[in-house]
């Protein structure tokens, strides 16, 4: 996840090793960090209880340190508000999140009374040989700092763009202290490398008992510090002041499914939310009843000094039913033959979904009526992303790049291999049909889409709209990994309507550099809402046409060939 979303301060801290605990495969929960550099409360927040994080049995076999450093906002009783977190694997930061309902903090103070605290905690999960009892002990990992980026120009503050891990070697002395980092980037990156490892400690390898150096190759994760996150002054973090509840969705809820969506949203300097998007969805049918939750929240703004201030936060919105599944995209039973693929493919644990989006039907396929499939496969990466489509089968070219562009969306634990991730090759099959049933158009798409043939009248040109139109959630394209090899940046212009409520429907290609910038900019604006758009004081439908630009040129990328 984006770990800039709830990051507020000028430089990240270090995340000391006191009241940590040790188990035997050695997971460490640090003490809380405060996340300015200046203006620490007298009493940092901190655990009532120590959580006991279960080491993944996955990944007990692995070689790999790793890590999950989680944004923990606390209001002045304790009671969490939210926080984003980084993580060098995604099941790591899976099985630190299982444990959060049982967290219970006390709060930070400042002259004896409880404030609002920004901090970070991380939770080390060294490798069996690292373990502090063994004679001879490769280096363990006690405190753990993050490689901080500049935004790149260019790039909108309201754009996402993903944190990276990066492995790189790294040389501890006899002392733990870190001497030497071979990370492979370019000199100036390389120097924010050293810069966060300065930070890190580590007890030192040891050799017949005794502490020795040695190198480990470790992961670091590299964030881009968001452009509108301030520096200066005292900083109070926002605080609720209503939080409406999510409704559940009748034909889920009459099914048993249950769903967790992770929202990304805006603080603003009046205590609105602005922006609020879906980052990680297993099922889509939740989405808007998140969003439409997270958009009727109230707070306190938070502030530098004596200024409010706009501050970016995730929260996930967790709908449970007791017996209930957790959505549509369950992994398939059994154990596909990996015998024939290349060994790079060969997995012992699969992939396994966390994110998933709901295919946008083809406008002129949905207009003429046409029903069909499509059946396309991908490539998950190391990271758990979507790198590559597998150009698939379907009865029709559209249903196949509709459901590309979909997938590209889909996020994963990567599949692992003796503990390390790994690649692997995946297949998703959609049917599309213009019954609601099938969940991908409901009755009001229809419903535009019969206006918009026979009533064109009732669809409002922007030039007769009392106001021009008004953002209020707008979830940033992905950059499509089926753009041709070498393309970098391009473009789309998509064309949509706007219904009465602000919700974008029926998007369509007017144009683009290629065909995968259009379905990519169709699926992300599938997603976007406005403010109700009004002509003569009463709500209307209006057609609105929008530029969509990608950019994927600020990837961090190591100087070797390959990491290791």
């Amino acid at each position: 996840m984006n770990f800039k979303s709830l990051q507020l301060a000028a430089a990240f801290v270090a995340f000391t090793s006191g009241g940590s605990w040790l188990n035997a495969q050695d997971v460490t929960v640090t003490s809380f960090g405060w996340v300015e550099t200046k203006d620490a409360p007298d009493e940092l927040p901190t655990f009532k209880k120590i959580p006991r994080i279960e080491f993944p049995a996955e990944l007990r076999a692995a070689a790999d340190i790793g890590y999950v450093v989680k944004n923990v906002t606390l209001d002045e009783k304790g009671r969490w508000l939210g926080g984003a977190e980084a993580s060098t694997q995604p099941v790591l930061a899976r099985v630190v999140e299982g444990s959060v309902s049982g967290w219970k903090f006390t709060p930070g103070r400042r002259a004896g009374k409880g404030v609002n605290t920004a901090t970070t905690v991380a939770f080390i999960f060294n490798p069996a040989s690292a373990a502090k009892n063994l004679a001879d002990a490769t280096p363990r990992l006690l405190e753990v700092d993050l490689v901080e980026l500049p935004w790149p120009e260019g790039v909108k503050p309201t754009e996402r763009i993903e944190d990276q891990v990066v492995f790189a070697d790294v040389s501890v002395d006899e002392n733990g202290v870190v001497t030497a980092v071979n990370s492979g980037m370019p000199g100036p990156v390389a120097r924010q490398f050293e810069i966060a490892a300065k930070n890190w400690r580590f007890a030192p390898a040891r050799k017949k008992g005794q502490p020795v150096a040695a190198e480990v190759r470790a992961p670091f994760i590299v964030f881009r510090r968001h452009p509108q996150v301030p520096g200066e002054g005292k900083q109070v973090q926002p605080r609720v002041t209503f939080q409406a509840r999510p409704v559940y969705p009748h034909a889920m809820r009459a099914n048993g499914m249950k769903g967790e969506v992770l929202v990304d949203f805006v603080v603003d300097q009046e205590g609105r939310v602005r922006n609020a998007f879906v980052v990680k969805s297993l099922n889509p049918s939740f989405n808007d009843s998140a969003v439409d939750a997270v958009q009727r929240w109230r707070f306190e703004p938070g502030r530098i000094g004596e200024r409010p201030v706009n501050t970016h936060m995730q929260v996930p919105i967790i709908f449970d039913l007791d017996g209930g599944g957790s959505g549509p995209f369950e992994e398939r039973r059994g154990k596909p033959d990996l015998s024939k693929l290349p060994e790079a493919f060969r997995y012992d644990t699969p992939p396994r979904p966390v994110g998933t989006a709901r295919p946008v039907y083809p406008y002129a396929l949905l207009r003429d009526g046409k029903a069909g499939r499509a059946d396309v496969g991908y490539v998950v990466g190391l990271d758990g992303r979507v790198t590559q489509i597998i150009p698939g089968e379907g009865t029709a070219p559209e249903f196949i790049r509709a459901l590309a562009a979909a997938i590209e969306q889909f996020t994963h634990e990567p599949a692992l291999k003796g503990g390390r991730p790994s690649l692997a090759v995946r297949r998703f099959s959609q049917e599309f049909n213009r019954s609601t049933d099938w969940g991908l158009v409901d009755d009001d798409d229809l419903d535009l889409l019969r206006r918009e043939q026979k009533k064109p009248e009732s669809i409002a040109s922007q030039r007769d709209l009392d106001a021009k139109l008004v953002p209020k959630s707008r979830r940033p394209p992905v950059f499509p990994p089926s753009a041709p090899a070498g393309m970098k940046k391009g473009e789309a212009l998509i064309e949509f309507l706007i219904d009465e409520e602000g919700r974008a429907r029926l998007p369509r290609i007017i144009s683009a550099t290629d065909e995968a910038f259009g379905y990519a900019a169709m699926q992300s604006i599938a997603s976007w809402r406005f403010e109700p758009p009004k002509r003569g004081g009463r709500a209307v439908a209006t057609r609105a046409q929008i530029p969509i630009t990608f950019n994927n040129e600020d990837r961090v990328v190591p100087e070797s060939k390959e990491s290791k």
